[in-house]
């Protein structure tokens, strides 16, 4: 089964250098201090013994998992993803790694088997026209607003045969056309068959949405949505553009692209578990208790919760009802006196029941959420809901028993859950140390087996990639769908790699992995780009210029400084500075809110372009850090970082405010091999040198026992240095780059340890 022979060792020992390590630790002028002795531990019995065996040990667990995966994926799905369908036992590694392997099949994907595009569109206006509608909206939302719906609520996916996770269809009597954002141009161009028009919303030649029906459409039309699907602001701004030519939204109760899946799957039944108080912070009853206080500044009795995350968050509880996203199904009522819980009975144990129960959480079924809302308001209590998070179905419900029973005003959780306390962020901080060995071992298993010559398909690294992540302790599952795209596939922002067409990486290649996890104490999101084969392959001038741009762009934001209540759009331009200056860009924001312990994409704050976001970027607050650059065709690039928002000391304090800046959580070598050094200053090579200094010294410890992944960290944290005009005997990757800080002072950079 492992297919493991002494060949395989062989030749990955000897691609590793055999007992290089132990030489390399020696060498004068290149050791780091770390707080073992590779030397001494390596000295007792025969090094180049104890690293094979180690070496065998590691590839017979990889092969033996990737077998079982193999076994059990099904040949009908379209694009086949790694998912799970129940938390992983983090009690042992052989647990997690063989529940790894029993749930590694699970796909949100449309099957080949389902009705062409063309007849499910034919099927779809035979329904609207038995409905008397002229255009029917399928947006990719489930009633929680997810950006990721469970497999039921898939129904964008279903009838368009697009899977990114942002787009909305819209299919009329005559054409079908998809929206979506420049993240997806490549995917969506590629998945979309030729019965669809791809609308490319953000740039300028693109309308809207309720523009386009109000274009397209002759007046006095009729447009059906389902109303638990769009949220209530959503809904006045497409009734108010379309009243223009007396256009009606017509909310059809019964979804019409139910009416034509025939094997729609039914709704997740993942149980719910409980999330530690050690990562919480902060018990669900203290929380309840703030959220009230601000219940009543708004002048309500109880609030609505829609959104799955702010459900988890509130009362502890986490799940597995969604890919990647660590929460259930479920909306919240909270009132004064108690909280309503609406969640399947089947997936709430004892154990569960009685923890909530402390905290006065009363339980109903999933589907009596409309009656729920309406008992509320028949009690004589106004209700609060966020009108851009709550369906316009939910809003109806309260209205028709009252027309003044509820209060419209901005969720009182967004912030809390996204200013994170001293817990939350301990937990992540400690996720990201575990995903950094991950990486190490993954990116270090890659440059062994594309030295050698082998090559490894995207589909199988990705696998892998989620393999090793496994073995970490409190590993659930990953955070989102890998992304690992060799050449023109980097190109593709979102690409998923499907088994029958995935690429090869090999030497010579450019491989972009976005990557993630979900762990017991927090979420990560990594993207590296690495180049393989050594020394023996290079990459092209362009890509090298192009690399080291988006790396300067990164360390501008990574380094910047700014006063409190600054929105995040503020610091987008310092990521596009260096690419703007070549005549290059990307269509994508910089950096996204991440969830601790919950979804990896989390508001209210983000740093991007749309400047419309005015959320400012507050202490304790997680961010990504992800420029990148594009060639479509050709290859991709991308590093990102997660990012905490911590005070800054500043000099000098104007009218006494407060200054921000951020602290690094991911711990991953930044390739130097793609870096042109002409293109940085000595200050942005002094920050390469600390950083990698930083990732050494935090990851280093926890690799004492996997030698192979400890000399790759090794070769990868060397600082560089760039070259001098009047030294023709500099070199990269000895000693130290000054350089120098705002003001012009000197900057003293990391220093290797001897």
């Amino acid at each position: 089964i492992a297919g493991l022979s002494m060949m395989t060792i062989g030749f990955l020992w000897h691609s590793q250098g055999g007992g290089r390590i132990g030489r390399s630790l020696l060498s004068s002028g290149k050791t780091r201090a770390i707080s073992f002795q590779p030397s001494a531990r390596m000295a007792s019995r025969s090094a180049e013994w104890r690293q094979a065996k180690s070496l065998a040990r590691q590839l017979r667990r990889r092969n033996l998992v990737s077998y079982a995966q193999q076994q059990q994926r099904s040949p009908v799905v379209h694009h086949p993803t790694l998912g799970f369908s129940k938390p992983l036992l983090p009690s042992s590694r052989q647990q997690r790694a063989a529940s790894f392997s029993a749930c590694a099949a699970k796909s949100g994907s449309v099957e080949e088997t389902t009705p062409g595009d063309e007849i499910k569109l034919q099927q779809l206006r035979t329904l609207l026209e038995d409905k008397k509608l002229d255009a029917y909206i399928v947006p990719t939302a489930d009633p929680h607003q997810s950006e990721y719906p469970p497999n039921c609520f898939a129904r964008r996916e279903y009838i368009s045969g697009f899977t990114g996770s942002a787009g909305t269809a819209v299919i009329t009597r005559d054409n079908a056309c998809l929206w979506t954002d420049g993240r997806y141009f490549l995917q969506a161009d590629d998945e979309l068959s030729s019965e669809w028009k791809l609308q490319k919303a953000g740039l300028p030649s693109t309308p809207k949405i309720s523009e386009w029906l109000r274009d397209s459409l002759a007046p006095g039309s009729h447009v059906g949505i389902d109303p638990l699907l769009h949220t209530a602001n959503e809904v006045a701004e497409l009734e108010k553009v379309l009243s223009a030519k007396e256009i009606t939204v017509v909310l059809e109760e019964t979804n019409l692209i139910d009416g034509i899946w025939q094997e729609r799957p039914s709704n997740p039944t993942s149980p719910l578990r409980l999330h530690a108080d050690k990562w919480a912070g902060e018990s669900a009853s203290a929380k309840l208790k703030k959220l009230r206080d601000e219940i009543r500044g708004m002048g309500a009795d109880a609030l609505l919760v829609s959104k799955l995350d702010d459900v988890s968050w509130l009362l502890n509880i986490r799940g597995a009802d969604i890919e990647c996203n660590p929460v259930p199904l479920a909306y919240a009522i909270v009132e004064m006196d108690q909280v309503r819980l609406f969640v399947s009975s089947e997936k709430v144990s004892d154990v569960v029941r009685g923890k909530l129960e402390e905290s006065k959480v009363a339980f109903y079924e999933y589907d009596k959420v409309i009656e729920g809302v309406k008992s509320v308001v028949r009690e004589g209590k106004r209700i609060a809901f966020d009108p851009a998070t709550t369906s316009i179905g939910l809003k109806n419900a309260a209205k028709e028993e009252k027309s003044d029973s509820f209060i419209e005003r901005p969720s009182p959780i967004d912030m809390p859950k996204a200013t994170k306390n001293e817990a939350e962020l301990a937990g992540m901080r400690e996720a990201h140390l575990r995903d950094g060995v991950a990486l190490a071992k993954f990116f270090a298993w890659m440059d062994a087996l594309t030295k050698k010559g082998e090559t490894v398909s995207e589909y199988v690294a990705g696998a892998e990639l989620a393999n090793f992540r496994a073995e970490q302790s409190g590993f659930f599952e990953p955070s989102f769908p890998s992304i690992v795209g060799e050449g023109p596939n980097g190109a593709v922002i979102h690409y998923r790699a499907a088994k029958d067409t995935a690429r090869g990486i090999k030497a010579g290649s450019m491989l972009l992995v976005d990557s993630g996890g979900q762990y017991e104490c927090g979420t990560t999101d990594c993207t590296r780009v690495y180049h393989f084969g050594g020394d023996a392959a290079q990459p092209t001038p362009f890509q090298k210029e192009v690399y080291t741009r988006v790396l300067k762009g990164h360390i501008a934001v990574d380094q910047s400084v700014w006063p409190e209540n600054t929105p995040g759009h503020v610091l987008d331009a310092y990521a596009r500075r260096p690419l703007w200056e070549g005549g290059l860009n990307y269509l994508h924001g910089t950096g996204h809110g991440v969830g601790a312990a919950l979804n990896v994409h989390e508001g209210p704050q983000s740093i991007s372009p749309r400047f419309t976001n005015q959320t400012p970027l507050k202490e304790g607050m997680i961010c990504s850090n992800e420029p990148g650059y594009y060639e479509d065709g050709q290859f991709g690039v991308r590093i990102e970082n997660l990012l905490i928002v911590q005070p800054a000391e500043t000099k000098h304090q104007f009218n006494g405010g407060k200054y921000l800046k951020f602290e690094r959580l991911t711990h991953t070598p930044i390739q130097t091999k793609l870096i042109d050094l002409d293109l940085l200053s000595e200050s942005e090579v002094a920050w390469i040198n600390t950083y990698h200094q930083e990732v050494w010294e935090k990851i280093s410890p926890r690799l004492t026992d996997e030698p192979v992944a400890l000399d790759w960290l090794f070769d990868h944290t060397q600082p560089i240095e760039k070259p001098r005009p009047d030294d023709d005997d500099a070199s990269a990757g000895v000693g130290a780059a000054a350089g120098e800080d705002v003001n012009g002072k000197p900057i003293e950079a990391a220093t290797s340890a001897a």
